[in-house]
């Protein structure tokens, strides 16, 4: 099954640029201006590049600091690895670039903030459609319309329909004899506050690459829950190596700012993995995937945002998983996950599991679980953040089809 919506926004940019260059308003001989310093613009300069235009003027931001930030990096790169700084694109602010009013000025703009982005520079004289052009609005009446015919959750509500999929994974595994613990920081949940950490909301899981397979093999669909994501049956066009498992009668909506996706109520499912024994090796084996991971970005960015790049690279992620054995290699880990190298223990963490407590159910954790969160999170793990380090790190909304109850039925 694949995921109700996805849309890439740097896609959505590429077919903005291609129509501006189709209506002759981009040209090779007119110096265009990017508005902002973000990703968005970022892609824009991209985009323009794999078109073969290579005519950007700068950029203009009207974040000072900002401005003053990107000057210091790309001067410290100039340095270090440029004979000069005649080649780097320059950034100015609003009014360096565009006080006194410049009647030529040709400035491109795809930002979130777009109505409050016009209105600036609008009061500064400039037209749209005459001085600036609207390169994507990101605004989605579909898909807004779709959600508002459902019923918005609240964030404790949202977690009640994850640990209610976890039940049914932790039942489905027993029943099955998959092995399968909590970790990151449903770990951390699980052992500190014997639940949820207050300020998440999400759950990970990890199986053994073996036992990974043989639940996408034997887990059937219901009218409940479901399978997304890598090795499962209708690849939902990421570029994640690992599972979710889903209850398809919930919404999420997640913007990543590069990808916008409609998804469901979900959990992770990583894949844990056989690791080289040596420490070189192992640093080498993480680096390696990251490089990977890196022409993965790299090769969606080349074909301007197209979302179909990311099936094509499912074989070479899939030789990283298969390449060292579970059981018999002394060190395992997960690959893909914002931890980096700290996502590795020795073997022996998973040899016994526990029963422990996790809201009102019980869930699997590996008897030597201190190892994995000492490297993940410092030895002080136990000791609770500073409250303004107490926040969820994610942008979701969430929804619940009309007409469905939560809990335990209808499954």
């Amino acid at each position: 099954m694949e995921s109700r919506y996805i849309k890439s926004m740097i896609g959505e940019i590429a077919k903005g640029i291609e129509a501006l260059i189709n209506q002759e308003v981009i040209d090779r001989d007119k110096k265009v201006i990017l508005y902002g310093l973000d990703r968005y613009s970022f892609a824009m300069r991209t985009i323009l590049s794999n078109l073969g235009f290579n005519n950007i003027e700068g950029y203009i931001s009207d974040d000072e600091a900002a401005v003053i930030q990107h000057r210091m990096e790309m001067k410290n790169f100039a340095c270090r690895y440029l004979s000069g700084e005649r080649d780097l694109i320059p950034v100015w602010t609003l009014q360096e670039r565009l006080q006194p009013f410049d009647e030529n000025a040709i400035i491109l703009l795809a930002a979130k903030e777009h109505e409050a982005e016009k209105s600036k520079l609008e009061s500064m004289g400039y037209q749209e459609g005459r001085h600036y052009f609207t390169v994507y609005n990101f605004q989605e009446d579909e898909l807004d319309g779709f959600l508002n015919k459902m019923t918005r959750m609240t964030l404790d509500e949202a977690k009640a329909e994850e640990k209610e999929i976890l039940a049914y994974v932790d039942k489905f595994c027993q029943d099955y004899q998959i092995r399968y613990w909590v970790c990151g920081g449903t770990l951390l949940g699980t052992i500190r506050h014997k639940g949820f950490i207050p300020w998440d909301d999400d759950i990970d899981i990890f199986m053994p690459w073996q036992d990974y397979l043989k639940f996408i093999e034997l887990f059937g669909e219901t009218q409940r829950y479901g399978i997304i994501g890598f090795d499962a049956k209708g690849n939902n066009r990421m570029p994640n190596p690992f599972i979710k498992v889903v209850n398809k009668q919930t919404a999420m909506d997640v913007d990543t700012q590069t990808i916008r996706e409609i998804s469901y109520l979900f959990i992770d499912v990583f894949p844990l993995i056989g690791m080289p024994e040596e420490a070189d090796k192992r640093r080498r084996f993480f680096m390696e995937y990251q490089e990977l991971n890196r022409q993965i970005w790299q090769d969606f960015y080349a074909a301007n945002g197209n979302l179909n790049v990311f099936p094509k690279w499912a074989e070479r992620q899939r030789d990283y998983l298969e390449r060292y054995d579970f059981d018999t290699s002394a060190y395992v880990g997960v690959l893909g996950t914002v931890y980096g190298e700290k996502d590795c223990t020795h073997r022996n963490v998973y040899d016994k599991v526990m029963r422990m407590p996790f809201e009102d159910i019980e869930v699997n954790v590996a008897a030597g679980y201190k190892e994995y969160l000492d490297n993940l999170y410092g030895t002080d793990w136990m000791k609770l953040p500073d409250e303004d380090k107490r926040i969820s790190h994610h942008n979701i909304q969430f929804y619940r089809s009309d007409g469905v109850n939560s809990g335990r039925g209808n499954r």
